[in-house]
This record gives structure tokens, C-alpha cells and sequence, in this order.
């Protein structure tokens, strides 16, 4: 809810205690983290860990079977946030036939007089706006997508994987974009396997362990491995097995 002085609250996300079943398996459990406003954060994790499962369920995407999820508008009204996802990929069915400049104006109002503009906000070429969606290559579609999201003007935009299906040469031009957005004050979301990038750019991370259990937070092995170093200097860690035991780690605040 919003603060009682009327500014706007520290975090624009706040999970707590969130539990996500999917097909009979249980991928979150009693989960807590939260997103700075205005901040590059990245959510991190060995593959399982639930990393896009909890974006999904931020989103009201998937269902959660316990916990509560708070999104807190930049303006203190009773709108809405705008928010923006764009997933590692998109299975077209081949059959569509939908342009690229009507893939913008259907998802987001785009006129063909600002097309160009927009496409090339991303480095999409504007010699493919007449090409079907279902030609363009993975790093084609996932630059479209982001397009599209970016003009909508999101509060808040989380982004899967956004650099696994782009050439080299286009990973710094998308990067310089991602950093542009968020200086201009947008909420951005990252999930990545890429320690790299979270060591050189992360504002806050958010790490998803499914070998631990916190029962102490002060003492726990994951935490402490991580926050004891200052975030460019990050790397992933394997814990001693001896150490880990059945439950969830959710580290946050990194």
C-alpha cells in the first residue's frame, strides 16, 4: 500500500512466503524477495530453481498456492503499474502470418508511421516490418518482443534470458538499451545464468537455491558466501554438500 508521507515506497515488488506448485510438483516454496524501485535487479539460479516460475507468478501468469504478491504503482493512485515481460522465447505457430508492423499494432498501438522508430530502438532492421513473425530468427523475434514492451512505457519490465538468442554484435547494442531504460527510471528485471553481467551491472540480486533451508538466516552458507564480497566481485559457488540439507534458500538483498 502506499507510504503515509506520499512517497513512493522503497520496493516496487514484494513477495512473501510464496508457494507454487506446477504438475504436481512443488517449484516455490514459502519464497520471499522483493525488487528496489528503480533498480537493475537480477534473479539468479541453477536450472529448476524456479527462477522464471516466480516471474510468471509475479505476473499472475501461473497460479500460487500460498503467499501474498505486492505491486506498487509509481504514482500513489489506485492505478495499476504497467508492466513488461519479455520471455526467453515464443513458440509461433507456423501457420500465423502476422507481420511485424502488425505485431506491433495489435500488441502495442504502434502506427506505421512509428515503426522505424520504434524497431530501431531494439537494432531491428526496418527491412523485415513486411516479414511474418514465424521468419525471423530467435534473436529477431526476442528484439521485437522487447520493442513492442518498451513502447507501452512499462513501470516495470522483467526480462528472460534477453541476451541467449542474439548475436554478439547485437548483446551490446541490447545492453546499452537495457541500461538506457533503466536509468530513465524503469524497473528492470533480469533473469540470467550470466555472472558476468550480474558482476558489472547489478543494482540487486536475487539468488534461488533449492539445496538449502534457511532455519537461521544469519548463518546461512548461501548468503554468507555471496554478501560477504561486494557485487562485482560475485561468483557462483557450489556449497559443501555436507552442509546442505532438504528445503529452499531464497537469498535476497545481495
Amino acid at each position: 500500500m502506499p507510504s503515509i508521507t506520499g512517497q513512493p515506497l522503497e520496493n516496487i515488488v514484494e513477495c512473501e512466503n510464496l508457494t507454487v506448485i506446477r504438475d504436481s510438483k512443488e517449484i516455490l516454496c514459502d519464497a520471499s524477495c522483493c525488487v528496489p524501485r528503480h533498480s537493475l535487479t537480477f534473479l539468479v539460479g541453477e536450472n529448476g530453481s524456479g527462477k522464471t516460475t516466480l516471474v510468471k507468478t509475479i505476473l499472475g501468469l501461473l497460479p500460487k498456492l500460498a503467499g501474498e504478491i505486492s505491486i506498487n504503482s509509481e504514482i500513489l493512485t489506485n492505478s495499476r503499474a504497467v508492466v513488461g515481460y519479455v520471455p526467453q522465447s515464443v513458440d509461433f505457430p507456423k501457420q500465423l502470418q502476422m507481420t511485424v508492423t502488425e505485431y506491433l499494432k495489435y500488441t502495442a498501438n504502434i502506427i506505421p508511421e512509428e515503426v522505424e522508430d520504434t524497431l530501431a530502438r531494439v537494432d531491428f532492421p526496418f527491412t523485415h516490418a513486411g516479414r511474418p513473425i514465424t521468419q525471423l530468427s530467435g534473436g529477431q523475434q526476442q528484439k521485437l518482443l522487447l520493442a513492442a514492451e518498451l513502447a507501452r512505457d512499462p513501470e516495470l519490465l522483467f526480462l528472460d534470458e534477453p541476451l541467449s538468442n542474439v548475436d554478439h554484435s547485437g548483446e551490446k547494442h541490447i545492453l546499452d538499451v537495457i541500461l538506457e531504460i533503466k536509468n530513465s527510471g524503469v524497473t528492470i528485471v533480469i533473469i540470467t545464468h550470466d555472472w558476468q553481467m550480474v558482476s558489472s551491472y547489478a543494482d540487486h540480486v536475487i539468488c534461488l537455491n533449492k539445496n538449502f533451508i534457511c532455519d537461521q538466516p544469519n548463518s546461512c552458507i548461501c548468503k554468507n558466501s555471496i554478501s560477504k564480497v561486494k557485487i562485482r566481485q560475485i561468483q557462483k559457488l557450489t556449497p559443501d554438500p555436507t552442509d546442505t540439507h532438504d528445503g529452499y534458500c531464497y537469498v535476497d538483498n545481495i
